[in-house]
């Protein structure tokens, strides 16, 4: 994985903001099942925006027809039975995640992920938001499923990083960091996975009750398996 870091300057007065923060790129190499994984969740769009009931934008500016507003109704990564590439991905990122932390310097814990699903069309757009900036606030990710004419621009404090999307394109975040697509200009439509990361840690468990979710990272059988593998 590689990493670079929004990094504030060198304050010089004692009210002057200092941050420091990674982002991670990986990409999954396997564009075979990156494309099984597209038409998949390209199939489940319209009947997701047709047996969901609407949620809210989470301030990226799609309406009601778009699958983005129904995140938290569902979970990406429960359709792995149906496409066991979806599976695999999710093991894919969970060594991700195992590298961004070890470079990172940060200690695991006992995790959930709630994951959700992106399609946008020519002339949408995602407006500048955030997933959390609670004080339980973690990690969270964006995958990108083809090759598009895109960026999503990463900002923190007014500091920011345009990122090129890709194919298999994996890039991971703290949930505080803001980002952005300009509008979509392609005439096929462009499908992205978006996921966070929760703390599982009683009594902060982080996960809203209609969020649906599922167990991501258990420090004592992940780790072992890990470095076993």
């Amino acid at each position: 994985m590689e990493m670079l870091r929004l990094k504030s300057e060198h304050p010089i007065s004692p009210y002057a903001p200092v941050w420091n923060t990674p982002i991670g790129f990986a990409q999954w190499e396997e564009t075979n099942k990156v494309d099984i994984i597209r038409e998949f969740l390209l199939d489940k769009e319209k009947k997701i925006i047709n047996d969901l009931p609407y949620r809210n934008d989470g301030r990226t500016g799609l309406d009601a027809s778009n699958v983005t507003t129904r995140h938290g109704r569902f979970n990406t990564f429960e359709f792995k039975d149906e496409c066991p590439e979806i599976g695999d991905l999710l093991k894919w990122i969970k060594f991700q995640y195992i590298n961004y932390i070890m470079q990172d310097g940060t200690r695991p814990y006992d995790l959930r992920i709630g994951s959700w699903f992106n399609v946008i069309r020519k002339g949408d757009c995602i407006t500048k938001h955030r997933h959390s900036a609670m004080f339980s606030a973690y990690l969270s990710g964006n995958m990108h499923l083809d090759d598009y004419e895109t960026c999503t621009y990463y900002e923190h404090m007014e500091q920011g990083q345009e990122v090129k999307n890709f194919k298999g394109g994996l890039t991971l975040f703290p949930s505080y960091v803001e980002h952005a697509v300009p509008e979509y200009k392609g005439t096929v439509p462009r499908v992205s996975i978006a996921f966070d990361l929760y703390l599982d840690m009683p009594p902060y468990y982080s996960v809203g009750k209609n969020i649906i979710s599922e167990e991501f990272f258990n420090i004592e059988n992940d780790l072992q398996s890990n470095e076993s593998g």
